[in-house]
């Protein structure tokens, strides 16, 4: 009888080991990929040649971000454009530098349906400047370790795996291009090394339209539930403040509301309104209400939408906090819109769906 129950488990071990294989090859096929294309190029010195920066089987994607580097010795870039697959409504950054052999390129598009299936997100001239083999990949900057993020119209990151290119300059042997390991949806800060590239500090900017009024950051609000709240792009208010992704912004931080429509709305939680822009310009604020305890400390009441609101503790985790309420970490994570599930606050409120 124990033979028996030893096979009958080892037979389960093994089909449950055999779907894991089935399960990875399925998602190594039909995962996102952003590649760069030709991934290898031959040329001659002084020759102009594009490669183009392409992502394949995507869904929901409105924002990406790329930081790249190539051999300033071998190449040199002329020139970089959008390559039209997201549309360049809000141009974060647009940058190369051909004595540090970088390029710098984040764009963001609003009021569109977001981008389904495969296209290319940046095009790159470059010239063969030396003799050489020169890689196009990604590098590490400080405020985004992977090199490389695409994200969704909440701002949620999409896990994706990217292939290096090769320049070939003088007909060099090049190397065989390898694809890295997938970027992590939500990845985690390290610290520059002396050899990493300084990263570039975004400068605020003055909107066209003019500015709403200001917005002080409270407990648990992000740039989405601000910008819900007053109908504003949230990149737009990332642009204005310089703010740069992943967006962290902190309580009592004083936030300009620029006058960018952001339409259509996703779903998702609305921060209360701090003031009421008028016809004229000015802002008149909004009085706040909060229900007092006998102690005089407020009660915070859940927003609409949220069955608790609840107030993080040291060495609270969303895993902990989600079995507490019977709610899966990563859905508190997308209705509070946290890109990282792993790193929250004390003191930050959030919405128990």
């Amino acid at each position: 009888m124990s033979r028996n129950i030893l096979t009958i488990r080892i037979l389960l071990i093994l089909t449950i080991l055999a779907t894991s294989l089935i399960g990875t090859t399925v998602f190594a096929q039909s995962g996102t990929v952003v590649r760069v294309d030709p991934v290898n190029v031959s040329a001659q010195v002084n020759d102009n040649f594009t490669v183009a920066i392409k992502v394949d089987n995507v869904t929901n994607l409105t924002a990406a971000e790329l930081h790249l580097s190539f051999n300033p010795a071998v190449l040199e870039v002329v020139g970089t454009s959008n390559g039209g697959f997201i549309a360049a409504d809000f141009l974060a950054q647009n940058l190369f530098d051909n004595v540090a052999g970088t390029v710098d390129y984040a764009v963001a598009q609003m009021n569109r349906p977001a981008a389904q299936g495969s296209g290319i997100l940046l095009n790159i001239v470059f010239k063969a400047r030396g003799n050489g083999i020169s890689s196009i990949a990604l590098r590490s900057t400080q405020a985004v370790p992977s090199g490389l993020i695409l994200s969704d119209q909440n701002g949620a990151a999409i896990q994706a795996s990217w292939t290096n290119g090769n320049a070939n300059v003088g007909n060099t042997t090049p190397p065989t291009a390898t694809p890295v390991t997938p970027t992590p949806a939500t990845p985690t800060p390290v610290t520059p090394t002396s050899a990493s590239p300084t990263p570039v500090t975004p400068t605020p900017t003055t909107p066209a339209g003019g500015t709403l009024g200001t917005h002080v950051v409270r407990w648990g609000e992000t740039l989405y539930c601000i910008g819900r709240a007053y109908g504003v792009s949230p990149y737009a208010i990332a642009s204005s403040n310089g703010i740069w992704w992943p967006y962290v912004i902190f309580p009592s931080q004083s936030l300009t509301i620029p006058n960018v429509v952001w339409s259509p709305i996703p779903t998702g939680p609305v921060c209360p309104k701090q003031f009421t822009a008028t016809a004229s310009g000015t802002a008149t604020p909004v009085p706040t209400s909060v229900t007092p305890t006998p102690t005089g400390t407020a009660t915070p009441v859940p927003p609409s939408g949220c069955r608790a609101t609840y107030t993080v503790v040291a060495g609270d985790n969303l895993f902990r906090i989600g079995l507490r309420y019977g709610v899966s970490y990563t859905e508190i994570a997308r209705v509070n819109n946290i890109p990282n599930p792993r790193l929250i606050f004390v003191g930050q409120q959030l919405c128990i769906p």
